[in-house]
């Protein structure tokens, strides 16, 4: 079986529906964040529901579903707190905020014997822990501790996103997988982002896909957003970097 990872589309169809139609899958897994800062987070919102197997809530999804703070970087907290109110509030229904309310923090799934555990962030803080690729093993193996039973997570792979960063890691015989970020990569590389997992011949592969950013751009500038935060959102799209 070949399960498609993704996380972290930011409201960025364009880059959803190229990376959905180019790669080939039998099972969809999303780790979170459809919302903020694209101009398109109804209609992601509704692709996601619809094609994806296993979907998890990311720490943006839960601030729109909930009313609460986002609690992301310092860097972008202001973009996101302004693209939240000024673009995914005014374009989800009441429908789509009470869908994201009954979405979990992390999901334990099963494939063809395979133990999976899907969280946004980390199985230590589903929504808000950032865990980066250069991070040292203690902080990686730490992370992969269930607070409630203080025991190291059951699972063969954990798939986490959050970071905006692609990587692969094995800590203790489980396997950390981050796809990157569909619509708003940040380790510069702005193309979208991606893992697929092969079951039948054990191997991952990262991806990468070029997408039309010029008409997510085009979408931003049509939104009549205040130019400092426009500035900051097609640098990102354009760059692949905060």
């Amino acid at each position: 079986m070949k399960i498609l990872v993704i996380s972290d589309i930011h409201a960025n169809k364009y880059a959803l529906d190229e990376i959905l139609n180019a790669v080939s899958y039998d099972f969809l897994v999303f780790l979170g964040d459809i919302v903020d800062y694209g101009p398109h987070p109804a209609y992601c919102l509704d692709v996601i529901k619809e094609s994806a197997d296993v979907i998890i809530l990311g720490n943006h999804d839960y601030a729109v579903a909930f009313n609460t703070d986002c609690r992301c970087g310092e860097k972008l907290h202001s973009v996101s707190v302004y693209t939240r109110e000024n673009i995914t509030k005014k374009q989800l229904t009441e429908d789509q905020i009470k869908w994201l309310k009954s979405v979990s923090i992390k999901k334990s799934f099963e494939i063809e014997g395979i133990k999976f555990l899907a969280v946004h962030a980390t199985p230590r803080d589903p929504l808000y822990e950032y865990l980066l690729p250069n991070e040292p093993n203690e902080k990686f193996y730490n992370s992969l501790i269930d607070p409630n039973t203080k025991k190291l997570v059951e699972a063969d792979y954990v798939l986490i996103g959050h970071t905006h960063f692609q990587f692969k890691r094995k800590i203790s015989g489980i396997t950390i997988l981050n796809p990157g970020s569909v619509g708003q990569p940040r380790d510069g590389d702005p193309r979208a982002s991606c893992m697929l997992i092969d079951t039948d011949t054990n191997l991952v592969y990262t991806i990468r896909i070029k997408y039309p950013v010029n008409k997510t751009i085009s979408d931003i500038r049509q939104l009549n957003l205040e130019k400092n935060y426009e500035r900051i959102l097609v640098k990102i799209l354009k760059t692949g970097k905060v």
